[in-house]
């Protein structure tokens, strides 16, 4: 496999971290729906 350059890495861990993090935000956001708002409460 070939090595890729700094600016590609770099780009590659970047785009990776963004959808991380967009991908933790739907789970959260997923998780809100699926909750009882009687569990809030005790």
């Amino acid at each position: 496999m070939a090595k890729r350059n700094n600016y590609s890495f770099k780009k590659y861990e970047k785009e990776l971290k963004r959808k991380k993090k967009a991908k933790e935000k739907l789970d959260q956001r997923q998780g809100k729906k699926n909750q009882d708002p009687d569990v809030d409460k005790q």
